[in-house]
């Protein structure tokens, strides 16, 4: 009786499809898990440094603070903290190109929309720099060129320094709905980094210039970035 229990009794077994089963996303952890390595660095090797850094976007103190201290753009810390900053950045990009352009990924690998988006980033940044030298050499604003260039690199680190947490989150969770809610805060970071710029010297700088400064070095780059990927 007990036997009969388990005769004319067979398991639907489907054929194993490795494509059927989520994989997981090495590349992802492997690169977040080097940032947090690359900003752990930065913070003991230069906490102060960095910790007026960060806070200079929302205090001019901290910011007439780091420009008395030391040419910040001259030392170590620049170097490390910008390879932390486009990393970060380059992942963010990458990761939202995987949820609305997937082919794209899939046809570069991880590895090389990654590297592709990170190489352009770097060299977005230096184009800029290299402008301002030709917009404070047109304009006749050669003292602002440097608190220009900082005030840059106050801006990529501290949107990579937030943006780092979210990254976690989302690749912890998987709902890009996490991706969403940075967007406030990419928006407060970036209304302050515009008001710093016009603080630099206001009596000086004509909000013509500066409209034509600000539209073609800091939104058109990206402009373009965005159009390229769309397109692709």
């Amino acid at each position: 009786m007990l036997l009969s229990l388990f005769e004319h009794h067979a398991l639907a077994v489907a054929e194993y499809s490795a494509d059927a089963v989520p994989q997981p996303e090495n590349g992802v952890t492997i690169v977040l898990c080097a940032l947090i390595f690359l900003m752990t660095i930065s913070v003991v090797l230069f906490r102060r440094r960095l910790s007026n850094l960060i806070r200079s976007l929302y205090s001019q103190r901290f910011f007439s603070l780091l420009i008395r201290e030391s040419k910040v753009l001259e030392e170590m810390m620049f170097p490390v903290t910008l390879l932390f900053d486009l990393f970060t950045m380059a992942l963010g990009i990458v990761l939202i190109i995987m949820r609305f352009k997937a082919p794209l990924v899939s046809r570069l690998t991880f590895w090389g929309a990654y590297g592709s988006v990170f190489a352009v980033l770097a060299v977005l940044y230096i184009l800029v720099f290299f402008a301002n030298v030709v917009y404070t050499g047109l304009f006749d604003h050669q003292k602002e060129r440097y608190s220009l260039n900082l005030y840059k690199f106050v801006f990529s680190t501290n949107v990579a320094m937030l943006l780092l947490p979210f990254l976690i989150v989302y690749h912890a969770l998987g709902n890009f709905a996490v991706m969403y809610a940075f967007i406030p805060v990419f928006f407060v970071i970036l209304g302050l980094y515009l008001y710093r710029l016009l603080k630099i010297n206001p009596r000086n700088i004509n909000l013509f210039h500066f409209f034509l400064y600000f539209c073609t070095l800091e939104i058109l780059p990206w402009v373009l970035l965005v159009k390229c990927i769309s397109i692709i």
